[in-house]
């Protein structure tokens, strides 16, 4: 088997407008390490650019190029209330070429209609998808109207092993 081994850290968001934030994040077609997890919150009133620093370390399997890792992110706010609030969902195919690598990943909300946009300002309501795995299959995703947020930075490591034995060529 093809090998990957994706280490690394889910260092900082930047353009969101709120202070106090955290990331929930996901990974997909894993085989082994911490598959999900969480940020601690961060908040910065200097720069507005919260420092996570959350690690990674992972270890990926395949016959084929196909069906790459992917990286799920939802980003959430702590708000004035002490309300955890959804802002953001992100997604990310994780790079299969071996060497280090700073992703942006720029995240977005669902948008609704004029009702859901009231609630969301006065009462702090996103709209939220029912099952964020849904976003994993690109087909499904095409139908969304979607704002942008903010953008999550990541950095990776990876480490290849065995892919010239399969035909892949990095």
């Amino acid at each position: 088997m093809a090998e990957l081994h994706i280490f690394g850290q889910i260092s900082s968001a930047k353009n969101f407008k709120q202070i106090r934030l955290f990331c929930k994040w996901s990974f997909y077609n894993i085989i082994s390490g911490y598959k999900e997890g969480q940020t601690q919150e961060s908040c910065d009133f200097y720069i507005n650019n919260p420092i996570w620093d959350h690690p990674i370390d992972l270890h990926y399997t395949t016959k084929t190029l196909q069906n790459s890792p992917k990286l799920l992110l939802q980003v959430f706010c702590r708000d004035n209330y002490e309300r955890i609030l959804f802002l953001s969902y992100g997604i990310y195919n994780v790079p299969l070429s071996p060497g280090s690598h700073i992703l942006e990943c720029h995240t977005w909300k669902p948008v609704g209609n004029w009702k859901n946009r009231l609630e969301e300002k006065f009462l702090g309501k996103s709209l939220q998808l029912k099952s964020p795995n849904v976003l994993i299959n690109t087909v499904d995703r095409f139908e969304l109207l979607t704002q942008s947020v903010g953008t999550v930075i990541i950095h990776l490591h990876i480490l290849a092993r065995n892919f010239d034995k399969f035909g892949c060529h990095l």
